[in-house]
């Protein structure tokens, strides 16, 4: 798979198998269990394979799962473009490594920031304080958000990439339906916050551009 330029994974998983991820593992080797770590070995073999992608999309099951082996996922040289799935129900705890380990990453999409929260997620969210730094070594120049619903908790997070991500030059935030009460909200918002940044802003709406603003 040396030669392959563009992925997308998407691995089947347990609501079993993401606790049994999550837990201690000697927990459940104290309990007689298989070690979870075991049954996804070769998921981290998988990204090795792999490795030379230009383009990798992944499911939200993907992220989680990779987290089990950050300790031996492959740097990606050749990648230009990460999409992360997000579900509230899954963990970015190896969006930290993965993202330090794509020296020359262009654009990152995120199809949802929500996500289940935990003490590994490092600086990639706001949600707890870290002194891990993975977005400020991250060369990313341009940041999508889609599934965007404008509550308070996802401006913060964009406020976050504003502040974090070094070499960011345009951020495209999708709305996928008009409410006009919130979207105006959030246009509000963005004009803050883009006179704090020197980054270009589009507001998307419905796949339409609403509103945009030009870096400082």
């Amino acid at each position: 798979m040396g030669n392959l330029l563009e992925a997308r994974i998407s691995l089947l998983v347990t609501e079993d198998q993401i606790e049994r991820a999550r837990a201690p593992n000697d927990d459940w080797l104290a309990n007689g269990e298989d070690n979870v770590v075991l049954q996804f070995a070769n998921v981290g073999k998988l990204m090795k394979g792999i490795q030379n992608v230009q383009c990798l999309d992944l499911s939200a099951n993907t992220l989680e799962v990779l987290s089990l082996c950050c300790e031996s996922l492959p740097v990606f040289n050749n990648l230009k473009s990460l999409t992360i799935k997000s579900e509230e129900s899954r963990g970015w705890q190896a969006m930290p490594v993965l993202l330090r380990n794509c020296p020359h990453l262009e654009t990152l999409v995120l199809e949802g920031l929500f996500h289940h929260v935990t003490n590994k997620c490092g600086d990639a969210c706001d949600c707890v304080s870290r002194e891990e730094r993975s977005l400020t070594s991250c060369p990313v120049k341009n940041l999508e958000i889609r599934g965007f619903q404008g509550t308070m908790k996802e401006m913060n997070m964009i406020k976050h990439f504003l502040d974090y991500f070094p070499c960011l030059k345009e951020i495209n935030i999708y709305i996928e339906e008009n409410a006009p009460e919130v979207t105006e909200v959030i246009a509000k918002r963005m004009k803050l916050y883009n006179k704090l940044s020197n980054c270009n802003v589009r507001l998307l709406v419905s796949g339409y551009l609403y509103k945009e603003w030009s870096a400082q």
